[in-house]
């Protein structure tokens, strides 16, 4: 709760200070309002007195504030959940994989007792190269666990609560990745709001093209 009220006083700020800031550039600049709403959205919109261009900036600093936010949780619980696993899987203290630190949630041990990883990596290399001993050994030697990576969690609770922070940081990573869809959505959105007026901006020209089947939208301007 403490970080949602933190986040909203910062992104309150930021708005304010836009709002403060922008019109005075726009005044000691001539630029061109699709200029601007491709730059930050709302910002072309309320230089034509076009009102509802605060509600496009707000969302624009919301969503940035948002993203932040994820990203910062995102390393916050990693650190978490790396310490967690030191304390109650007995890891060695190093920089492991992603790979790694998600296999620490899924296997009770790194061991080749049923339910451990080399268990499945033996398993694995005998469905793979059954009646080839020489390729079954060399198939567990490159894939088991070494002794310096080891694990072994005290319990199977404390496992599953791990798995758990893992699974919130995939989450917040998957935030921050639709949010970064939506911050490119309203850079979209405010332009092609400002193009809906090239009537008043003949100097605007659009056009679209595409790149491996991607849409670029590419803005033609003369001064």
């Amino acid at each position: 709760m403490f970080l949602l009220n933190t986040q909203l006083k910062v992104s309150t700020v930021l708005l304010l200070l836009l709002i403060i800031i922008l019109p005075q550039s726009a005044k000691a600049f001539d630029i061109n309002p699709a200029i601007k709403s491709a730059i930050i959205p709302g910002w072309g919109q309320i230089s034509i007195d076009r009102n509802y261009g605060f509600a496009m900036m707000s969302g624009e600093v919301l969503l940035w504030s948002s993203y932040f936010y994820s990203v910062r949780e995102q390393k916050l619980q990693d650190r978490q959940s790396y310490e967690y696993a030191l304390k109650y899987a007995h890891v060695n203290p190093g920089d492991y994989s992603k790979d790694y630190m998600s296999n620490l949630g899924k296997y009770n041990s790194s061991g080749f007792e049923a339910g451990g990883y080399n268990d499945w990596v033996r398993k694995m290399a005998l469905y793979y190269y059954t009646g080839n001993p020489e390729a079954i050994q060399q198939y567990i030697d490159e894939h088991s666990i070494k002794e310096d990576e080891a694990w072994a969690w005290d319990s199977s609770a404390h496992r599953v609560k791990y798995k758990s922070m893992r699974y919130n940081i995939h989450e917040l990573k998957n935030t921050a990745q639709v949010i970064s869809g939506l911050v490119i959505a309203n850079h979209l959105l405010s332009t092609i709001d400002i193009l809906r007026l090239r009537n008043r901006w003949k100097n605007v020209r659009p056009s679209i093209q595409y790149n491996r089947n991607t849409p670029t939208l590419n803005l033609n301007l003369d001064f």
